[in-house]
């Protein structure tokens, strides 16, 4: 088996990030094993759980997949408990180990096996083999105040739309997280999954520019508990992204049953699938306090996952140019995470506050974040300044206060080429908008991010009359309430047609 250190560098674990995530229980079991997995051989162990509770379940494997490439992206694992089908493991991080973590479900006191079986028809056609390297059970007790998380994970039933297992080479399931809110003695926890990718909705070129990545992450579950535990609402996203009464079945334990139902990370409580994941609530997000992407700096391995199904579904603009919406590798992007919050207007202070980490939409507005090089006086937009591609705006709409968007380069991106960044009002919307914070960072030859990157706490005011501020300046201190030279120029600038993206 690789070391904790050695895993930690591909996010599969997310230790990295301890303070932010869920204590997931005690060790109750660890195998080490170098067992070959191919049709006929299995591998079987077993464990025993010393109390109720849930038992969460660490698959070290790899396989001879490759997700980038058509035929060969993944290997396909079931796994039995107490010979019963519990449920099954897309093996996508091909030759290298990867650290697949699953809920067994809710499990009472006592001894159980585990079987874990290759299946060959249903992995890609190219892959006929995979190992273990080793397991780890650990144990939630139904005593612990975090079984409370446990007890409403939903169990997943995979995409089966073109293909009767499309999820074992496309928009595959990486990574479950929840927000939660305790309010007037209610409970209200929210369950999201990060995708691999989508295939329908927002088009790929705008993706890096609305969302900030090519993953998906769509809200799946959100149960409203009263004083007591007890289930008052329970809804989940359906076709549309309409919120809908939850009124399937329960499994496992007594997990909510939901299933992939559309190619832009939809769901449906009516079950048509026949294979099925439970992944664990891996770490609590925060809204008020960072965007939803925090997930992939948690478990980094997505923006490898993410960019090789890029490669192998869709043309790369190669070399990049900065002046094209075309996608292009994630090596040519400067990722950046920032926040927006209204200025209250005094005339407008009884309005309804908005819920913390969001923004109401009346008093919302987009903001653009751009990019100037040294020795250059060109600004590269992360929206390629406003675009609109039909109903689609290349610009974050999105509720959410903080959030995360790319600026694509020509060639690879550096950061310490970068010479100023700043953030700039968008038409529409609230008069008046405040930017807070930044952090910006590439990703290295592996594709996974380098932090710590560029990092402010600035805080800016951007009003129609003064549209643009800078948030960070290579060399020059703009931590200060000092105005800074660019901003007597930054209107002419951003009116100007030669702001337009591309090379000076």
């Amino acid at each position: 088996m690789n070391s904790q250190a050695e895993v930690q560098i591909t996010g599969f674990s997310g230790r990295a990030w301890e303070k932010d995530l869920l204590d997931c229980g005690y060790r109750i079991a660890l195998h080490k094993a170098e067992v070959e997995l191919s049709p006929g051989n299995g591998f079987r162990f077993t464990f025993s759980m010393p109390e109720d509770g849930y038992a969460e379940l660490d698959l070290f494997a790899r396989s001879d997949s490759d997700w980038a490439a058509t035929d060969r992206e993944s290997a396909f694992v079931r796994l039995y408990l107490n010979e019963a089908y519990n449920q099954d493991v897309i093996l996508y991080y091909g030759s290298s180990q990867g650290v697949y973590t699953r809920l067994l479900g809710y499990l009472k006191e006592g001894d159980y096996e585990v079987y874990a079986e290759f299946r060959e028809l249903e992995s890609a056609p190219l892959v006929s083999r995979a190992w273990i390297d080793g397991v780890e059970l650990r144990c939630v007790a139904d005593s612990s105040p975090r079984s409370l998380i446990y007890r409403h994970t939903p169990l997943l039933y995979g995409r089966n739309l073109s293909h009767p297992y499309e999820n074992r080479f496309t928009d595959t399931p990486l990574v479950l997280f929840y927000s939660i809110e305790v309010n007037e003695g209610k409970t209200v926890i929210e369950y999201q999954m990060m995708f691999s990718h989508e295939d329908e909705g927002t088009p790929a070129p705008l993706l890096m520019s609305k969302w900030g990545r090519t993953t998906d992450i769509e809200w799946m579950y959100r149960v409203e508990l009263d004083a007591g535990g007890n289930v008052l609402e329970a809804v989940f996203q359906g076709a549309h992204h309409i919120t809908t009464a939850f009124n399937g079945n329960y499994d496992l334990g007594g997990h909510p049953v939901l299933q992939s139902a559309t190619t832009n990370g939809n769901f449906k409580d009516d079950i048509s699938s026949d294979y099925r994941f439970m992944l664990p609530p891996a770490f609590q997000w925060k809204p008020e306090e960072e965007p939803r992407e925090a997930v992939m700096s948690r478990f980094p391995f997505a923006y490898q996952v993410t960019g090789w199904e890029m490669e192998r579904q869709q043309e790369l603009e190669m070399p990049s140019q900065a002046s094209s919406i075309a996608l292009a590798h994630q090596r040519s992007y400067v990722f950046i995470q920032t926040s927006k919050h209204p200025l209250r207007d005094s005339d407008r202070e009884s309005a309804p506050a908005s819920k913390p980490g969001f923004n109401r939409r009346e008093e919302d507005a987009c903001v653009d974040v751009q990019l100037r090089l040294h020795g250059s006086e060109q600004w590269y937009s992360s929206c390629h300044h406003d675009l609109r591609l039909g109903e689609f705006r290349a610009a974050y709409e999105g509720a959410e206060s903080h959030f995360s968007t790319t600026i694509k380069l020509s060639g690879e991106a550096v950061l310490e080429d970068i010479a100023e960044i700043r953030a700039v009002l968008l038409e529409g919307g609230a008069d008046s908008m405040e930017v807070a914070g930044l952090c910006a960072f590439t990703l290295n030859e592996d594709n996974l991010p380098q932090f710590p990157g560029i990092r402010t706490d600035r805080v800016i005011e951007l009003t129609r009359i003064q549209p643009v501020g800078v948030l960070w300046a290579a060399d020059k201190d703009v931590s200060g309430d000092e105005e800074h030279p660019v901003n007597d120029m930054v209107k002419q600038a951003v009116d100007e047609p030669s702001s337009q993206d591309g090379e000076p």
